[in-house]
């Protein structure tokens, strides 16, 4: 990281900014300026020397403030010396300053903060012990544990629904339909147009071999079409069909068709084989902006800080920033990644890990709800089938009710799952986390 970065601190409170800066280790200047005075610290790998109590009681009115601006400076600091600590345990300092302040506690108990208990308890003695399991190839043999799970408790699963509309449904049963499962995805076949219920539906597939299909029929055809844009949320429709016609793929594009292909040439061999790599990516596609839509977008102070502080990183540096960033209000934790057909283990702290079991197929509804809506859970029934599979690719018997489930963000989707919890004892607000993650954890997965 070479250049200086700022921003408004109404996009990043000042504790939320000390933590990223922590957990990240870089050197520099870190000012934050703001209506209550303006703040200056020498970040020598994350950390800075204890201050005076004059400092950390003006810190402590300066990190209140969300009104200002920060400003951080990469450079080399001299070593500190004499003790150090992490700027989360300064920050811990200051806001225990802030809450100790006259009227909320004796004038002994303000000495003994600035004499650093306080830090004595904020500041680990070494950084948490974070385990990087090894890269594991895509594995298929998830299928049995997904037909357990449906056996057991269908209701767990959660799959995209992707409709399709063909005249002829062999070419979407057996391998096509299988691959399509493994990525979490569900095909409901439907054989005309006055069949299709768009309940439910995330995708349409609409499959014409031959153009003769639609002759007599075209205005049902559009008005399915139209059905599907106006709906809410609107489900696409991408139109496989011989497309040499120009007034009809006209028509089919005014209705608000949102993807045409030609139709494959044949249904054996190499073509198909082209054909459903191809349509497997367009559906992909589809489903990945419908999960984008209404999702709010990270402030663009936060990003540019979180890929500046991750400049050059190794992807073991950028997971470990972001669980020390977990551990420092977390007992345990784990990153998952988010992969085309299984979730996968990649890194803890606090959990067992199993290095021989880190996969969960994609279906899971515990995991797939939060993939999908981006938006973190703080409970779960540790009973039921989801939490069972998943506390084992942790190493543990069971979960607590408070765990949380944090999604890990890159370009707007859920690349990546934070998997957290204190052993059982309710969970702090993890406001400032969930946030950070949907940007840090986006670097991370997509190392």
């Amino acid at each position: 990281m070479k250049r200086t970065l700022s921003g408004n601190l109404e996009h990043l409170a000042p504790p939320a900014l000390l933590r990223l800066v922590s957990a990240t280790s870089p050197s520099g200047v870190l000012e934050l300026v703001t209506d209550a005075g303006s703040l200056r610290l020498e970040v020598d790998r994350g950390q800075v020397g204890v201050p005076s109590e004059a400092d950390l009681r003006h810190a402590s009115k300066v990190l209140q403030c969300t009104d200002g601006v920060f400003r951080f400076e990469p450079c080399k600091i001299p070593r500190i010396e004499g003790e150090a600590v992490s700027l989360t345990a300064f920050s811990d300092a200051a806001a225990a300053g802030h809450r100790a302040s006259p009227g909320a506690g004796s004038s002994v108990e303000i000495e003994r903060l600035f004499d650093g208990e306080v830090f004595e308890i904020s500041q680990p003695e070494i950084r948490t012990n974070i385990h990087v399991l090894p890269a594991a190839p895509p594995q298929n043999p998830l299928d049995d544990l997904l037909s357990d799970l449906e056996a057991e408790a269908p209701e767990e699963l959660l799959f995209a629904q992707v409709g399709v509309v063909a005249q002829d449904p062999r070419a979407w049963r057996g391998s096509l339909e299988r691959s399509w499962r493994r990525r979490g995805w569900e095909v409901r076949l439907f054989a005309v147009s006055d069949e299709v219920s768009l309940e439910g539906l995330d995708v349409l597939v609409v499959h014409h071999q031959q153009a003769t299909i639609r002759v007599g029929r075209e205005s049902d055809w559009l008005e399915l079409i139209r059905r599907a844009e106006e709906v809410q949320p609107q489900v696409p429709v991408v139109w496989v069909a011989p497309l040499g016609d120009s007034v009809w793929v006209h028509q089919l594009i005014e209705a608000g068709v949102s993807f045409l292909m030609p139709a494959p040439q044949g249904s054996t061999g190499e073509a198909m084989a082209r054909f459903t790599d191809a349509l497997t990516r367009v559906v992909d596609r589809r489903l990945q902006a419908r999960r984008i839509e209404g999702r709010t977008e990270l402030p663009t102070a936060v990003s540019e800080l979180v890929d500046a502080l991750l400049y050059d990183a190794k992807p073991e540096q950028a997971v470990g920033s972001l669980l020390q960033l977990a551990a420092e209000q977390l007992s345990r934790g784990a990153v998952l990644t988010v992969e085309e057909t299984a979730i996968r283990c990649r890194a803890g702290f606090g959990y067992p890990l199993d290095r021989n079991d880190t996969g969960l197929p994609r279906g899971v509804g515990l995991l797939e709800r939060v993939i999908r809506s981006g938006e973190a859970l703080t409970m779960i029934e540790p009973e039921a089938g989801g939490a069972r599979r998943l506390a084992g690719v942790l190493g543990v018997a069971e979960l607590p009710e408070a765990t949380a489930v944090i999604p890990l963000g890159r370009g707007g989707t859920a690349a990546g799952l934070l998997v957290a919890d204190k052993n059982g004892e309710p969970l702090p607000d993890l406001a400032e986390l969930v946030l950070l993650a949907g940007r840090l954890g986006g670097v991370v997965v997509g190392s």
